[in-house]
């Protein structure tokens, strides 16, 4: 079998040497890439036996350290949540304060609403009505006559009666 790439080098070999050769390349190649991807596989096996050999020879001291720092962590999370929940709370008693002003003027407004807002009735229809309407709206019934007075005539009830 000629081999193309190495045709000088090899010359001729028959097919079960160049196979054998090729499955030996093939297993060395995989092997390198393994060691490389996972860098030394036996070593970290190793390493990870003794570390849980060693836990379990030692379970307390690292229990109560690994619980410790998990309290402390516990405490610290409590202490920042109380810290907002105060501001919270005195922000809540702010707005319940301005509420409370907000309530006490609109219901100052509506009562000043209501004097101003009185309604009357139509002599006519007896409907409600604003009292800034001269006539009904409804059924055009004149709502406040208006007298005019000659200037003179005044004068002379006025001198009239004094």
């Amino acid at each position: 079998m000629k081999l193309y790439p190495f045709k000088n080098l090899f010359g001729e070999l028959d097919i079960g040497t160049y196979f054998l050769a090729s499955l030996v390349v093939v297993f060395i190649l995989f092997g390198i890439t393994c060691a490389v991807a996972f860098h030394n596989p036996i070593e970290a096996l190793i390493s990870k036996t003794l570390a849980e050999v060693e836990s379990e020879e030692n379970p307390g001291d690292n229990t109560l350290e690994s619980k410790a720092s998990a309290l402390e962590m516990i405490s610290d999370t409590l202490t920042s949540n109380s810290i907002v929940l105060q501001s919270v709370k005195d922000d809540v008693n702010a707005v319940r304060y301005d509420v409370s002003n907000l309530k006490t003027r609109l219901d100052k407004l509506e009562k000043d609403m209501a004097k101003l807002t009185k309604l009357m009735k139509c002599p006519s229809c007896s409907k409600d009505i604003s009292p800034d309407f001269k006539l009904c709206p409804f059924c055009g019934e004149l709502l406040r006559p208006h007298v005019f007075v000659d200037n003179r005539q005044m004068q002379e009830i006025s001198a009239k009666t004094a």
